[in-house]
């Protein structure tokens, strides 16, 4: 059904379209109420939501894959680091960090890549002692080829970086999480579903206007919606 979705508004609403080259998925979808949080007693579905299909046949609204992270070091002695994966998603768990002492004197800040593990082998004094700051393997491991495409580095919370660091043993990278449904489509209206399951319209193929969606969509989920494009 069309319900003027090419139009300049939808009712009182704004229309989310940029053009009139929209394909409707056929047969339109069925949202799962039960998935749905209520805000203020009402449970609503924006247009311009990102939806997927669960194994019943029925449409959630997909959430944003979460990339792993680790923290090493103290915020408190200015030494902490948060190692973040570059791509979002569960694999990012496989990833590891390890901030190497070299236990041998007068030795060089390196990074290297083993496997899946980022490998800072920390500078020593004459005296074999750490002398690497966290600002310093921050900018050494951001700066390697190979390392900045599996970990972004940053100073974590209020840490400035000027710290010296400790060794870390190896350490995986934690609580990264995949999409909850593979997105399929874009909700093309504003579907209320507070009294249950509720039959609506949705896009697969359309010029979508980005400043009048509900949230951004991120580049991973418009990678797999081909057929979305945004303005």
């Amino acid at each position: 059904m069309r319900l003027g979705l090419e139009t300049s508004s939808i009712g009182s609403r704004i229309n989310i379209f940029g053009s009139e080259q929209i394909r409707y998925v056929t047969g339109g979808i069925t949202i799962d109420s039960s998935e749905i949080t209520a805000v203020g007693g009402v449970k609503e579905v924006k247009a311009g939501t990102v939806m997927g299909k669960q194994d019943n046949g029925l449409y959630i609204p997909v959430t944003d894959k979460v990339a792993a992270k680790l923290v090493t070091g103290i915020v408190g002695s200015n030494n902490a680091i948060l190692w973040t994966a570059k791509v979002p998603g569960a694999a990012g768990e496989t990833i590891k960090v390890q901030l190497l002492d070299p236990s041998a004197n007068s030795q060089d800040l390196a990074v290297s890549v083993v496997g899946n593990t980022v490998v800072a082998s920390l500078k020593t004094g004459s005296g074999g002692a750490i002398e690497s700051t966290a600002a310093q393997v921050i900018a050494a491991v951001n700066a390697h080829l190979v390392a900045k495409t599996l970990v972004i580095a940053a100073n974590s919370g209020a840490s400035t970086g000027a710290g010296v660091v400790a060794a870390v043993a190896a350490t995986a990278l934690d609580n990264g999480a995949d999409w909850n449904v593979t997105p399929s489509c874009i909700l093309a209206e504003d579907v209320d579903v507070t009294d249950g399951d509720t039959a609506a319209s949705a896009v697969d193929h359309a010029r979508l206007l980005s400043a009048r969606l509900p949230a951004t969509i991120a580049p991973e989920i418009l990678a797999v919606l081909p057929g979305i494009s945004l303005v």
